[in-house]
């Protein structure tokens, strides 16, 4: 069995690769929200499956006679692999307003929140990388503010020297 766990010394490979280092680490810190979103999809799947169960339980005890088969039937449809040969159409079959059930679950679960993940995902590494890369865009508009404000200072000296020099060329002029 441990000879077994071996293979896992793949992932020190990860640490290796910075690009894959950091692909990694997004994903660990997106975990947070990741866990939200599992459990909205949970309580989203327990009351598709109550309603499932309860709709078409009857006439399909293989797919929606327990809660726990809605619910898997329902994991499958929102994977889409086989849902509308497969389940959709049969049920259809039995309950003719079966789509006002099955269509709003797809559009909820498979467009919208497997969409969160990926949301969420990409922030994270936006984010990181912002960090990463922010203090860099920091220090450089700071270097510009002082090259600017240096430029602009100069600019003020001489401007001074030249009224301090017409001053003094106006005060000489009066003395005489």
């Amino acid at each position: 069995m441990l000879r077994a766990l071996r293979v896992l010394r793949v992932l020190r490979l990860i640490s290796m690769a910075p690009r894959l280092r950091f692909v990694v680490e997004a994903l660990l810190r997106a975990v947070p929200g990741i866990s939200s979103i599992g459990l909205l999809m949970l309580v989203i799947f327990y009351v598709f499956g109550v309603m499932a169960t309860s709709l078409f339980g009857s006439k399909f005890p293989e797919w929606f006679g327990t809660i726990g088969d809605s619910v898997y039937t329902l994991f499958q449809i929102m994977t889409l692999e086989s849902w509308s040969m497969g389940i959709v159409r049969p049920v259809m079959a039995e309950y003719s307003y079966a789509w006002l059930f099955f269509i709003p679950f797809i559009l909820i679960t498979t467009f919208t929140m497997l969409n969160l993940f990926v949301g969420i995902i990409v922030d994270t590494m936006q984010s990181m990388y912002d960090r990463e890369h922010g203090q860099d865009h920091i220090e450089r508009v700071v270097h510009e503010n002082t090259s600017f404000i240096r430029v602009e200072v100069r600019a003020l000296r001489e401007e001074v020297l030249t009224l301090r020099q017409a001053l003094s060329d106006v005060g000489s002029r009066g003395k005489e």
